[in-house]
């Protein structure tokens, strides 16, 4: 790579992003300074770093040593924790860090329980690069409790929050607690039986989702053992009935905790079982005592593995049936477990996959129903559980059967057009991109690779090592030397030296690409295989694999009786005559099968042999009355099968039939030994050798036939394996919505209608709802708003506008809010004339309550020009646009709809070759911190950015920061990229949109936020709006309230510093001949990384963030369908008509199996809870929303309301009596009996599953008709 440029480009960048960001701070600070908002100050901190966002996440209150003061300095970590992250590892880093503020804070407070819990916060926050809110939220109350005999020992109390850490950092939380004790001389825990009994019973009542769940004997082993006690706040309803009330298990008041904690057994389960290996590894380095109980789990799960290497690995690769087991319904399956006719993996990385993203051709999307869009998530059968689709043009797509027999391989979206109607089956979905990555992530063994044209490149292209073999491959291809790439591919002295390492690279992607565009006929090919030792490359490659060998005698007999050469094809008379056929076992003309049944995707009863054997074989063809025509690449078929063509005749080369025979007969022995293995005299060898000579012919077939038949030296798998596959989420592009809408947060409890509108509140006078008192400091009343509402003078508009301050509260509690009389109508108009409107929106929708701590509304004025532009609000007081996360590495400016001349301004001043950038249609490498938005946000955010300059103008009387007109406008500006289980968001840059429903940015930029790219959404915010109208004050006061809220802001990203996913994206222009070599043995991917290039390479580098590469191009990033037709289309019964209908023609489904497992996984589950509820459901009122559990004697609404002052009658109580409806309505329960009784009718099911859905109709029916009263017309006494 272009070290200097690229260097200079990125130190660009980076002030370029830094000035920006100062900008907008420096506006926003001077806003604030106006005193209108709960905070004087911006309460998004800035961090350039891991080591300064875990001091202002922290800050306060955990690093003052007295959080009531903060006049005394809290501690500063930044530079210490800087230092050791420089020299250390992060996990040592963060133990490090952890005694070093434990000890300074006990020095400065004295307080042991307070320093140790400072020391844990602040280890954990490093351990989940300071974006979350586990260290916040995740751990309750540290506290130092007593064992039976008075010693003290550390308890921890783990929350719901703590799931996001994962498991790893919930486990390294316990051991840093126990370093941190020690270091405190804190005593170990030595738990009662009772406190052991009361975790075991949890886990029995735990029904939350758990990766592992201990058997009882581990559980009493790691409590038992574990030197700090792991406790948590009740999170579940479910209570405990024998080990209700345990000593030490208690809130901080003293009162038992009798429900099951669900903290508890994350850190148990997903921490230190699953993750011992980790912690063991901690444990023996920094020799800890007291932790051996912890290598009984390792020793465990390592003796597994074990167990498993001792035996030969297996070439038959294991189906994966997990993402099967919850089919939903309008969700299609593309593919069940290793079924022939579903995605073929292809190894590489187009530029916008990697992090979990995977690839497919634009035109397999539009085929599988247009199901599949970009962003869409599918569930896959590894190697992740997920990923999400985007386009890649340069894998295949799929090859479909036509209603007239004709079999063809579809590759532009033009061509699916022409046959979309006439569609009969898609035979084979095509190819499916990851990279090598994905399984180095996921910790799974690599997949033998087919034999692409990608492996049959690097093979010639490692092969061309001198000059010689240049001019022999110049006379094959027929192509002048002059007119091949420059250079030669490879370079057998490259570690000499001598030579640019970007030249040397450019040019060997040069080689590459020119070979794989390469258009040879059979002749030239078989000149390179024998020339180069290259296998038979695509399209000539046929999918032998998947062919039974006792196929191949009837197909070369009607080759030989049959066949004949005619103008360049292949065609065999008179074998689909009356096609399509409907064969019994008798009529196939093949005997039976040696092992089992005939492979279901054969569909031999219905195409015969020879057909069935040709699609079988990928081999494209057409019907020409009775004759099958073979128009292209029948060579291959012809050869392999040891056949050769002469004058248009066929004749045997190779008598391929005694080979047959041969293996046949083998098989059959083989079969008879292993199933002869229990009795006495058996040779285990012989049955070792039986079950490896089976295991061959399973993966390999009619391929061991073709070594031994063909004239060509070398032939490898086309087809080593399929992924399967089914959809999971749609893409999302969307405008984060609370629910329902909500333009202010400000309280108005019943007083707005149904749909919470502040004018209908404003019209009932004075309301009384719950706030926060405040006092003024300019007149001294009690206002609860941040600057005093009450009026100067009677009969005046104008307010005092007073800043207020907290008052003393006469309550203790979570929530310090006191219901309170407020003359909404009076505040509104003043609002009105302060913000210079002629009438306020007609609708401005408002929420019932604040659930905050101290329940203070955000000023009025906010929502009022909310409500004016159209914009929404969540609950931190910021707009959000929700999109699909999708990464992207490179772009071309046509592509985002931004000028080239505008990227030049922003810092592209060159492509990936280092021209000059002078085009709309030149490659570029995107910055890292750059955002590609949806088009579908532009309304949102256009709308934002008007809100925000209005805001800036009326409210705080500034100048406007935006002026955006269009979306080129937006362009440029800096926003906030943030993941909802997070606390920290990143600074972006957005640049350009694209047409797909989803978010384009870098990996990096992705892993920033803590998040990869398997279907998951987050949110982008624009800058200011942030800045502004952010506030901790009005989070909700609940566990886990300050997720998803921008607490820090990260203004750079440091590859070091991030998840550590995204340090496993390749970034190689190619792999080489080893790696394809390497993937026949299955290795583990850490036993090759040193020769695929990856992020984690390349740190402490400028490559580290800039230079990478890609293996294949992904064609216009919002190819494929725009929309999912899962969104679409409108009813349940549309989408499950469409996603049978899809299974119906796909080979690699049983729509039958995908017909029950949606009844079983989906629509039966829902008819009972459904039926549950019905039974359980309450009862609510439609005026005023309170709900009963039983209905009230009164017939109506019993809820004590307040009147609004008004009239003679001043305020009082009253009833509501409003009308009480049910909240689940019978057609709720019964809505899915119908069609799941016409899916059994067309598609059939298995007795047990139609015998439940008899019985849940038959349970509805028995609920809702009386079975006493029958209704009765004339007619039944005529």
């Amino acid at each position: 790579m272009d070290i200097d440029r690229l260097s200079k480009e990125k130190d660009s960048y980076q002030v370029w992003l830094d000035n920006r960001i100062e900008e907008a701070y420096t506006i926003a600070s001077e806003a604030k300074s106006k005193g209108l908002d709960f905070s004087e100050a911006i309460e998004i901190p800035r961090a350039a770093d891991l080591a300064s966002r875990t001091e202002k996440l922290l800050e306060d209150p955990y690093l003052y040593p007295d959080p009531e003061r903060k006049d005394v300095t809290a501690l500063r970590i930044e530079g210490p924790l800087r230092s050791l992250l420089l020299t250390h590892d992060r996990e040592t880093a963060a133990i490090m860090i952890a005694i070093s503020v434990t000890k300074e804070m006990h020095i400065k407070t004295g307080d042991k329980r307070r320093a140790i819990d400072s020391g844990l916060r602040v280890g954990l926050a490093v351990l989940t690069e300071a974006v979350l809110v586990a260290p916040l939220d995740g751990i309750g109350e540290v506290r130092l409790l007593n064992n039976e005999d008075g010693s003290e020992f550390l308890s921890i109390d783990f929350c719901g929050p703590i799931r996001a850490a994962g498991g790893t950092a919930q486990a390294m939380g316990v051991l840093i607690g126990d370093i941190l004790r020690r270091e405190m001389g804190v005593s170990r825990y030595i738990p009662t039986v009772s406190e052991v009994e009361r975790v075991k019973e949890e886990f029995g009542l735990y029904r939350a989702n758990l990766q592992y769940k201990p058997p009882p004997e581990e559980t009493e082993l790691i409590v038992n053992e574990c030197p700090v006690m792991i406790n948590g706040e009740e999170t579940e309803r479910m209570e405990c009935a024998g080990y209700k009330e345990v000593r030490n298990i208690v809130n901080g008041n003293g009162t038992f905790r009798t429900r099951v904690r669900g903290g508890v057994m994350l850190v148990i389960g997903e921490g230190l079982c699953l993750k011992a290996p980790k912690i063991r590894s901690h444990t023996e380095r920094l020799e800890v005592p007291g932790w051996d109980f912890i290598s009984r789990f390792a020793d465990k799960q390592k003796s597994s593995g074990l167990e498993g290497s001792r035996d030969k690995k297996s070439r038959i690769i294991p189906k994966e049936e997990r993402y099967m087991g919850d089919v939903i319904a309008g969700r299609p399956v593309f593919g069940e477990p290793r079924e022939p006719g579903g995605f073929r993996l292809r190894y590489g990385r187009s530029r916008a996959t990697g992090l979990a993203a995977a690839g497919l051709n634009p035109v397999t999307m539009e085929a599988m129903g247009g199901f599949l869009s970009v962003g869409t998530q599918m569930k896959i059968e590894g190697p992740g559980k997920a990923c999400a689709v985007t386009p890649c043009i340069e894998i295949e797509g799929p090859t479909v059967l036509l209603k007239n027999g004709n079999l063809i391989k579809i590759q532009t979206k033009k061509e699916w057009r022409e046959v979309e109607g006439e569609l009969d089956s898609i035979w084979d979905s095509g190819e499916i991109l990851l990279g090598f990555g994905e399984f180095l992530e996921n910790n799974k063994s690599l997949i033998p690779s087919s034999y692409s044209i990608d492996w049959w490149a690097a093979d010639v292209a490692d092969s061309i090592d001198n000059q010689q073999k240049i001019g022999v491959f110049s006379d094959i291809v027929e192509v002048p030397v002059r007119d091949l790439p420059p250079g030669m591919p490879f370079n057998g002295a490259v570690n000499r030296g001598g030579e640019d390492s970007l030249e040397r690279s450019w040019r060997k992607r040069d080689w590459v690409s020119f070979l794989k565009g390469l258009n040879l006929n059979w002749s030239q090919m078989k000149k390179i295989c024998e020339s180069f030792g290259t296998a038979v490359p695509p399209p000539w490659n046929l999918w032998w694999s998947d062919l039974p060998i006792q196929f191949i005698p009837a197909l070369v007999k009607n080759l030989l009786n049959y066949g004949k050469i005619e103008s360049g094809s292949l065609r065999i008379v008179g074998v689909v005559d009356n096609w399509p056929l409907s064969l019994d076992h008798d009529d196939m003309g093949i005997g039976s099968p040696v092992m089992g049944e005939w492979p279901r995707w054969t569909e031999l009863s219905r195409h015969g042999v020879v057909k069935s054997s040709l699609m079988t074989l990928g081999l494209c063809h057409s019907h020409d009355e009775g004759d099958i025509v073979i128009p292209h690449f029948w060579e291959s078929l012809l050869d392999g099968l040891g056949l050769e063509w002469q004058e248009g005749n066929i004749r045997v080369r190779v008598d391929v039939n005694p080979l047959v025979s041969e293996f046949v007969d083998r098989i059959s022995s083989s079969l008879v030994k292993i199933d002869s293995i229990e009795s006495e005299g058996v040779d285990y060898s012989d049955v070792s050798m039986a079950r490896s000579f089976l295991e061959d012919y399973e993966v390999e077939r009619a391929l061991q036939i073709v070594r031994r038949s063909s004239s060509l030296p070398r032939w490898e798998d086309a087809v080593p394996c399929r992924i399967g596959s089914r959809m999971g989420r749609p893409e999302k592009s969307g405008a984060r919505e609370m629910s329902p809408l909500v333009h202010s947060i400000f309280p108005i409890g019943e007083y707005g209608g149904p749909q919470r509108l502040i004018s209908e509140a404003a019209k009932k006078g004075t309301i009384r709802v719950v706030v926060g008192p405040r006092l003024c400091q300019e007149c001294g009343r009690q206002s609860p708003h941040v600057t005093c509402h009450h009026r100067i003078e009677e009969g005046n508009h104008i307010e005092c506008g007073g800043r207020t301050i907290l008052a003393p509260r006469k309550k203790s509690g979570r929530r310090k809010g006191e219901r309170t009389a407020v003359n909404l109508g009076s505040v509104l108009e003043a609002k009105r004339r302060r913000l210079g409107l002629d009438r306020l929106p007609q609708k401005i929708k408002a929420v019932k309550g604040l659930f905050s701590e101290e329940q203070s509304p955000e000023p009025l004025e906010k929502g009022i020009l909310r409500a004016l532009h159209g914009v929404s609000v969540f609950r931190d007081g910021t707009s959000r646009f929700d999109m699909s996360d999708v990464p992207v590495t490179h772009f071309r400016p046509s592509e985002i709809g931004t000028s080239w001349k505008k990227l030049v301004e922003l810092g592209y001043t060159h492509d990936i070759r280092g021209s000059t950038l002078t085009s709309d249609h030149q490659m570029l490498e995107l910055f890292p911190q750059d955002f590609i938005l949806s088009s579908l946000a532009e309304k949102h955010l256009l709308s934002t950015c008007s809100f925000v300059d209005d805001l800036l103008k009326r409210f705080y009387r500034m100048k406007p920061f935006y002026g955006a007109k269009n979306r080129q406008d937006i362009v440029g500006h800096i926003a906030i990229g943030l993941a909802p289980h997070t606390s920290g968001g990143v600074a972006c840059r957005i640049i350009g949109w694209t047409d797909a429903s989803a978010g384009y940015a870098h990996p990096l930029f992705h892993a920033a936020k803590r998040r990869n790219c398997d279907g998951d959404e987050d949110s982008v915010m624009m800058l200011m709006d942030g800045l502004l109208n952010f506030t901790q004050t009005i989070l909700p006061a609940n566990r886990g309230g300050r997720m998803d809220a921008p607490l820090v802001l990260t203004t750079r990203l440091n590859a070091s510093e991030i998840d550590k996913e995204a340090l496993n994206v390749d970034c190689s222009w190619n792999y080489n001949r080893d790696f394809y070599e390497a993937t026949l043995s299955q290795p583990h991917p850490k036993e090759i990384s040193e020769i695929v290039d990856t992020v984690e390479g390349r740190l402490g580098m400028i490559g580290e963030i800039r230079g990478y590469g890609w293996t294949h191009d992904s064609g216009p990033l919002d190819a494929g369908p725009s929309n999912s037709s899962y969104k679409t289309l409108v009813t349940m019964k549309d989408k499950l008509d469409s996603q049978l209908d899809l299974g119906s023609v796909l080979r690699s489904v049983s729509v039958e199996r995908v017909a029950k497992q949606v009844i079983e996984s989906h629509f039966l589950p829902d008819m009972r809870g459904n039926l549950m509820a019905y039974t359980r459901q309450k009862i609510r009122c439609v005026k005023c929303g309170e709900s009963y559990r039983r209905m009230p004697l009164a017939g109506k609404c019993i809820k004590r309301t307040v009147r609004s002052s008004g009239g003679f009658g001043g305020s009082g109580d009253s009833s509501c009596g409003g009308n009480v409806i049910l909240t689940v309505s019978e057609g709720a329960v019964r809505k899915y009996i119908q069609i799941t009784e016409e899916v059994i009718l067309e598609y059939g099911v298995d007795g047990y599953t139609k015998d439940r859905v008899d019985w849940m109709s038959a349970s509805v029916d028995s609920l809702f008709k009386n079975d006493r009263v029958t209704v009765m017309t004339l007619e039944d006494f005529i």
